[in-house]
């Protein structure tokens, strides 16, 4: 089993604006607050992440590779709009 850990940090300087651009379409199959199942499309990979309700700052995470092919038609099933963004 996977564990996330939610952490956030502050970036000093400007030497990230040089690190490589990377498009993401992602969409959510489930937004239970008890589980939420995302399908994510990150450049030229894809994959299925599954995350369960969290206890603190932690909660069980799965991510699992998918099929470009197959992501693209799970994000047509997905509930809500999708979200695109460059990081």
């Amino acid at each position: 089993m996977g564990l996330e850990i939610e952490r956030k940090f502050r970036v000093r300087g400007e030497g990230w604006r040089e690190a490589p651009a990377v498009l993401f379409r992602q969409g959510y199959l489930s937004r239970d607050p008890a589980r939420t199942v995302r399908v994510r499309i990150a450049g030229d990979q894809a994959f299925l992440t599954i995350k369960g309700k969290g206890q603190g700052i932690a909660r069980a995470e799965f991510e699992y590779p998918l099929p470009l092919a197959d992501a693209d038609t799970l994000l047509a099933l997905c509930d809500g709009p999708l979200i695109e963004k460059t990081r």
